[in-house]
Formats: structure tokens, sequence, C-alpha cells
């Protein structure tokens, strides 16, 4: 008979019975535990420990945010089915490592549930402190080798993938939260950025659709430090997490989003170009060809533009919690230094 166990709306909700079905094995019994470093402003995570025969001694179960407002952005931009459809249709295609996933299923009413291998053994990043040189290089690397598999994708199979994090369709409401997110939150960023930010509010859709013009690829669409992390063991591999805002643009908008919020801005603004170079050149060495250094430059530029403005919505909403705010805020001042570097090189009005 087929299975048709509800899908579980809260950690208490996962029982034996759900978790044996999906993993293969028999659970006997389980311990839950909140994983609060690794639960976003969309989502909640949790660990679960493991006692059976057949089965991991730990899981992660990943459940919709437990905030109602949350709730609703997510499922207005179709962050839970993104991330749901990532796992089912191309993670297992993706040369990139991921967690693995016994279990990815989504209801009409958004509630999903994720049961995830985990990683948790392994040094997660951290955005605000920041990574090495050496990390940034492997995570361009990474950001390389996904882009390249799904270098220009056919729209048909995978319609489900909007263009930007944000979507084509959804970018006038977005402009507008843009443009009341940057008026309280202007001075936090660096005053030689400030005008080329004040252009890209103005102009936000074009450039939304600028970055969803050819060449396109799937983007993780939030590639940063809190959602990867590295195996020492395997000389820093970058493992991303998180594909609620998996996507189609140019694959620079990943590659400015982790460096830009990732570097010191004095390191990215001495390195940047030989970054972007061994980006451009794994993509060569990977079948991409015809991608320049030049317009990667300039894709770059603008997914800064595109990125503050996340972060500047990010900043400028309620916070669930103090470490949020520290992150938008960190986020959007190393944002504005890096388009203050570009605006200064003529990369930027």
């Amino acid at each position: 008979m087929p299975d048709i166990q509800p899908i579980p709306t809260s950690p208490e909700a996962i029982t034996p019975e759900w978790l044996s079905t999906r993993l293969g094995g028999r659970v006997d019994s389980i311990e839950i535990e909140p994983v609060v470093d690794r639960s976003g402003v969309n989502g909640e995570m949790y660990r679960l420990r493991l006692s059976g025969e057949g089965v991991p001694a730990t899981v992660m179960a990943k459940l919709p945010s437990v905030r109602p407002a949350a709730r609703g952005v997510a499922s207005y931009q179709r962050w839970y089915e993104r991330e749901v459809r990532f796992y089912l249709e191309l993670a297992d295609a993706t040369p990139i490592r991921t967690a693995h996933c016994f279990a990815a299923e989504i209801a009409p009413n958004d509630d999903f549930v994720l049961l995830l291998e985990d990683l948790g053994g392994l040094p997660q990043g951290n955005q605000v402190a920041g990574c090495s040189l050496h990390e940034a290089s492997r995570a361009m690397e990474a950001a390389a080798a996904l882009h390249a598999r799904w270098w220009e994708p056919e729209p048909v199979p995978h319609a489900w993938l909007p263009f930007t994090t944000v979507g084509l369709d959804r970018a006038l409401p977005v402009a507008g939260a843009f443009t009341r997110a940057w008026a309280a939150v202007r001075e936090l960023v660096a005053e030689g950025a400030r005008t080329a930010i004040d252009l890209g509010v103005a102009s936000y859709p074009d450039l939304l659709a600028e970055v969803s013009a050819g060449p396109v690829t799937l983007c993780h669409g939030d590639y940063r430090l809190d959602n990867v992390f590295f195996d020492p063991q395997r000389d820093s591999e970058v493992i991303p997490f998180d594909w609620q805002f998996a996507c189609r643009a140019r694959g620079a908008y990943d590659v400015a989003y982790f460096l830009a919020l990732d570097l010191d801005p004095a390191v990215l603004a001495e390195h940047r170009d030989s970054l972007l170079a061994e980006y451009v050149a794994e993509l060569k060495a990977r079948g991409i060809e015809g991608y320049t250094l030049e317009a990667c430059r300039h894709d770059y530029a603008v997914s800064l533009i595109l990125s503050t403005a996340v972060f500047a919505i990010g900043a400028a909403g309620p916070q669930p919690s103090d470490a949020a705010r520290v992150m938008h805020e960190v986020g959007l001042r190393r944002l504005g230094d890096a388009i203050a570097t570009a605006v200064g090189e003529g990369l930027l009005a």
C-alpha cells in the first residue's frame, strides 16, 4: 500500500514509525535537540538522536519557521518548495558535495520536512568572523563546479526555479521593499557606496533582468559562510546547505555574494580580481568557453547592488535574534565597502 503518513508539522510529530520508513531501518526511540545556530530566519533545524537498527546515530530535520510572518514570506517566495525540489531533482546530479537527503516532502499548504545527513561534526562557516583566503578560493572552485554543471539550463525540466532569488515576477514589490529599507539603513554603509546604491535602488528591476539574461545557471542564491561547511580532511572542501534561495541567474551573483560578505574588505580589495580569475579559469576547465574575466567583473559589480537589497531589507526588518541583527549589519557594511571599491575602479557609477 502507498505511504500515506502525514508530513510532520513539528519535531514532536516525527515518530519512530515515520523515521523507520524514510531511513530504511528500525528506529526505536528519538531524542530531539533544537539546533539554534543552524536554524535560520525561514526554517527550524533539529538534530534527532536515534536508537535502533540499520539507521544513523543522528540525522537533521528541517521544518518550516514557527514565526507566522517568516513562514508567510517563505511561502510567497516559494523558498520551501525550492529547497525540497533541489534535493529531489538536482542534488544528485550536482557535482559539489551536499548533505545526503533521506526525505524531502512538501504539502500544498507548504508544510514540509527535510531529513538530512548530519554534518555537524564538520566546521561551519561564520559570516561575521569571515574566512581565510584559501577558504575563499575553495568557495570559488565549488561555485564554478556548480555553475558549469548547470550552465544555461533548459527551463522546462525545472520551471520551479525562478530567475534571480526573488523572481522577476516579484521585482516591483521587492523594489518597493528595497526602497523603504535603504532609506532606513543608508547611513550604515560607506559614503563612497551610497550614490551607486541610490542608483541601484532606482533601477532594481532592470538589474534583476540583466543578471537573468544569459548566460545563466543554477545559483545557490544565499552562498555565504553561514550556509557552508568545510571539510578539513579534504583541503577545506566546501559543502553548501540551505538551498531555499536556489534560482537561475548569472553565476557571478553567488561569487559576489560570497566574496563581499565573507572576506575582510582589505583582503577583498587586494585579492578580488585573482579570485574572480580563479572562478573564470575553473569554468573554462570545466568546458565553459566565452565567459571572460571582464564580463565576470561587470556581473560581480551588478550583483553587489542586488546583494545589498537582500541585506538592506534584512537589516531594516524585525530581527529574530541579536545574532541575526549583527549578521545583517556586518554584511551590509562589507557590501558597502566592496561597492565603494568598485565605484573607485569605475565598475559602478
